[in-house]
């Protein structure tokens, strides 16, 4: 089918109806009850070609702009001001709902260029100005126990906080267990590789805080299945709490993190949260106590808000799923999944999102083409790039900057505890390119962009 490029003129409350009904996507109210919606009295009028002027009848200044459409058909849009054809803000679908974040504009008009197979229908937007402030914001990643072995002594990027993964495992017996790792022709004891990560992250980025991610998915060759050893270990809580406690205090860690979001039975997730509830209480005030989640594991049958009141941070592992259009992690799975968590009752400020570093080919191949190897082919306001997958190249969704900037804006703006990267060794190491580097910006905009 020919793609049309329908072009709106936009002034800063696109709330011209093309149809009665209200939209289901709102902006979060820890958003709408913070700053004012500078769109709300804006004047609609039409004019040649189709396009639709708005106009504020004042002018405003402003760094997010709500977009609502009617169906999910952009391919990517563009904003402009009416003086200047050059847009400041790019990206790919409207959908629903989309979050767009910019250096601050000041004006009384936009100019909305979309690429579209049919009308979008978009029928709303709302703008906000968010000013800097010092709210409480980690931007985090996950970090695999090999690279966080040769951590490099100047990184080039600093996070606030470090996940470190495949360095901890627990058996069926509630012990903790650390793996030996085979690292240039040698074998290394696993307590030898974790404190040389601890140390090594610790060195580089003395302010960071250092958690060790809890495993459950090693085979110890028992006969059991991961639901099977980790329900095992779960029943016998008071030795996995002392043991867990005696390994955070062996290795100085800030916390621990469990990733176990998939059980199987309403018995395992109850000895899971029964586990959780009960570990917290062993720990001392100043260990941090967080889990990575699934949004589909998060309800009263599984992971109900009450179940996970007992972790200080929830991972929210928003990507892997792909949209009809094989697209995982975009703008809005993330949005919905934190909609859906938070109509669970979970409160938005232990909530960390999660970011991947690595694309997904749009066929649904497996294959994850990494971020550091691509960054350089993917424009500031873009999200695709093709990947040789099996000697086939293959268009991959990727989270580009500007993605990455706008959940960043999202996450910050709603109130959340931050955003974390899957995984820190996937990014890029030029920080003008570097995604962490992106939210860093973003969580602090008193920085230059």
């Amino acid at each position: 089918m020919k793609k049309t490029v329908v072009t709106v003129v936009v002034a800063l409350s696109l709330c011209f109806l093309l149809c009665s009904c209200r939209a289901v996507d709102e902006t979060f109210s820890e958003i709408t009850s913070r700053y004012d919606n500078l769109a709300k009295d804006a004047k609609i009028s039409s004019f040649e070609d189709g396009a639709v002027l708005i106009d504020l009848k004042k002018t405003a200044t402003f760094n997010r702009l709500v977009l609502k459409a009617r169906t999910d058909e952009t391919f990517s849009f563009t904003i402009s001001l009416p003086s200047s054809p050059s847009p400041f803000y790019g990206n790919d679908f409207i959908g629903g709902y989309r979050y767009c974040s910019f250096p601050a504009v000041t004006t009384d008009k936009l100019v909305l260029s979309v690429n579209a197979e049919n009308d979008p229908k978009i029928f709303e937007a709302e703008a906000y100005y968010v000013p800097a402030d010092d709210r409480s914001f980690s931007v985090s990643s996950y970090v695999t126990a090999k690279y966080a072995y040769s951590f490099p002594s100047n990184p080039p990027t600093d996070c606030d906080a470090f996940d470190v993964v495949y360095s901890a495992y627990i058996d069926k017996d509630a012990r903790v267990r650390l793996p030996d790792y085979y690292l240039d022709g040698q074998r290394i004891d696993g307590e030898d590789v974790l404190s040389a990560c601890v140390k090594n992250v610790r060195s580089a980025c003395p302010a960071a805080k250092v958690f060790a991610t809890v495993l459950g998915d090693r085979e110890f060759d028992d006969g059991l299945t991961m639901q099977q050893r980790l329900s095992s270990a779960f029943s016998k809580r008071e030795k996995l709490a002392a043991e867990l406690l005696s390994f955070v205090e062996k290795y100085a860690l800030d916390g621990i993190s469990f990733d176990y979001e998939y059980p199987l039975t309403p018995t395992d997730y109850s000895l899971f949260a029964d586990f959780s509830a009960y570990l917290k209480t062993c720990l001392p005030p100043y260990v941090c106590l967080s889990a990575a989640v699934s949004a589909w594991c998060v309800d009263e049958k599984r992971l109900g808000a009450k179940r996970l009141a007992p972790f200080d941070r929830i991972i929210l592992m928003s990507y892997d799923e792909p949209d009809k259009r094989g697209c995982h992690s975009t703008f809005y799975t993330a949005y919905s999944q934190l909609k859906h968590l938070k109509k669970e009752g979970v409160p938005f400020g232990k909530i960390i999102l999660g970011i991947p570093l690595y694309a997904k080919p749009t066929d649904g191949s497996q294959y994850t083409p990494v971020y550091a190897d691509h960054a350089d082919s993917i424009p500031f306001f873009c999200n695709i790039s093709y990947a040789d997958c099996d000697g086939q190249l293959k268009p991959c969704f990727f989270n580009g900057r500007q993605l990455v900037a706008d959940k960043t804006a999202l996450a910050l703006d709603a109130g959340l505890a931050g955003v974390t990267f899957w995984h820190y060794g996937l990014d890029s190491s030029d920080p003008a390119l570097s995604l962490i580097s992106v939210a860093r910006r973003i969580s602090d905009p008193r920085k230059d962009r």
